[in-house]
């Protein structure tokens, strides 16, 4: 069973489960699961679906040349590093991300983490930079400091996409024309939506690195048709060739597509709009280099009834692993375990947990061909209305870790 008041759907557990429960007691830290340089992670511009599972344009997902697309950063594990934000008692989904980074976390895959939103929320703008950390999201660069750099003349700006080199080096693009007091693209004292910007540290300004029309140039050499892109809406690093990566607005038919700067504009191999394998009209509003890697863990509902059926799914893994489902009413800043993948067990020691523990012989799912597993549990009549945080581990081929998710029940 997943909690004491559900009922699970009978499944025989492995012989081995022991092994996973007997993990918990390990105290070496490991570092995370290394990741292929040439997977990309991306947000959508609406909502939109994968092999027929609902994908949320809030949510963050993780594709690789040849790969799967699977989501690896839910609405329910941003919630969960959000937190309750606006004091309603529920956790904050955002309306949508609009520009997007991952760098090497720190202890896990939270650290790594910054975006930028669509439009002004709980406290944050739209021209903020957040950086995600344990303690819920924090303002890395603000909006008024994006209008100081470019010398923005109506004091309001919107960051439409986002790099950060490893040297603290900032690409970015904006979400509308912007007139400047010191910078000219295209037009004399403005900056276009489709420009690159680029800012280092200690320069006292920013300055464009690629204008509209260059970027159309691009867009035009990698399709082989005269095209005008309209804007630019994510950017990335090649961290091989140091290439600018990007993703743009139009022609339809690319604008989930990844574009490199490389060779005087390109299509990145097996980054293509039909590669990604979204439903129709998908658009990518947000993109950036993988740079977590971990078996991802998505719910049917992050605020399932009392009745309804909940289903948990884990995607990524291989054939033949193991994984334990546990929950707890609270995580932890810093892990309780060090372990792969997320970085560690953040779920906190209290007495759902330990429950959870003795029960971990019924909690185990073995991955079927594709490396993916699901966990059904159908919810009794008399669940209360309290936050739940859930979160997988495997004893092998190293002892590893999911992404953890927040399931508001009853609520």
């Amino acid at each position: 069973m997943l909690l004491p008041f559900s009922h699970r759907r009978p499944r025989s557990g492995p012989a081995f489960v022991a092994v996973v429960v007997s993990a918990v007691c390990v105290s070496s830290i490991l570092a995370p699961d290394a990741v292929a340089l040439e997977d990309m992670l991306v947000s959508l511009s609406t909502d939109s679906e994968l092999a027929g599972a609902p994908v949320r344009d809030q949510e963050l997902v993780r594709h690789a040349d040849g790969g799967t697309a699977r989501v690896t950063w839910p609405s329910e594990t941003l919630a969960l590093i959000s937190g309750d934000l606006s004091g309603n008692g529920s956790a904050e989904v955002f309306g949508d991300v609009d520009a997007l980074h991952e760098s090497v976390g720190g202890a896990t895959a939270v650290d790594g983490l910054y975006l930028s939103l669509l439009s002004n929320e709980d406290g944050f703008l739209d021209g903020d930079v957040l950086r995600a950390t344990p303690a819920g999201f924090v303002v890395h660069r603000s909006e008024a400091e994006f209008e100081a750099l470019i010398g923005s003349l109506d004091g309001e700006i919107d960051v439409d996409a986002f790099q950060l080199d490893d040297d603290g080096t900032m690409l970015f693009s904006l979400a509308e024309n912007e007139e400047s007091s010191l910078l000219s693209g295209d037009a004399v004292g403005w900056v276009a939506d489709g420009d690159i910007l680029i800012w280092a540290p200690g320069d006292p300004q920013a300055a464009i690195l690629f204008t509209e029309s260059q970027v159309d140039d691009m867009v035009s050499a990698a399709l082989g048709a005269s095209t005008t892109m309209g804007d630019v809406k994510g950017l990335a690093r090649d961290p091989q060739s140091g290439a600018v990566l990007f993703s743009v607005q139009s022609p339809s038919n690319h604008d989930a597509s990844v574009f490199s700067t490389a060779g005087g504009g390109a299509l990145v191999a097996g980054q293509t709009e039909a590669d990604f394998g979204f439903g129709t009209n998908a658009e990518l509003d947000a993109l950036t280099v993988a740079r977590s890697s971990y078996r991802s863990l998505t719910v049917s509902s992050g605020q399932p009834q009392a009745g309804e059926t909940l289903t948990i799914e884990l995607a990524g893994a291989a054939p033949g692993e193991v994984w334990i489902i546990l929950a707890a009413l609270d995580w932890e800043a810093a892990p309780v375990l060090g372990l792969d993948g997320w970085g560690g067990l953040v779920l906190s020691p209290d007495v759902l947990f330990s429950i959870m523990l003795g029960s971990a012989a019924n909690l185990a799912v073995v991955t079927d061909g594709t490396g993916a597993a699901t966990f059904t549990d159908d919810l009794g009549p008399g669940v209360p209305a309290i936050d739940v945080v859930v979160q997988a581990i495997s004893p092998s081929p190293t002892l590893s870790s999911t992404n953890p998710v927040l399931l508001e029940l009853g609520q």
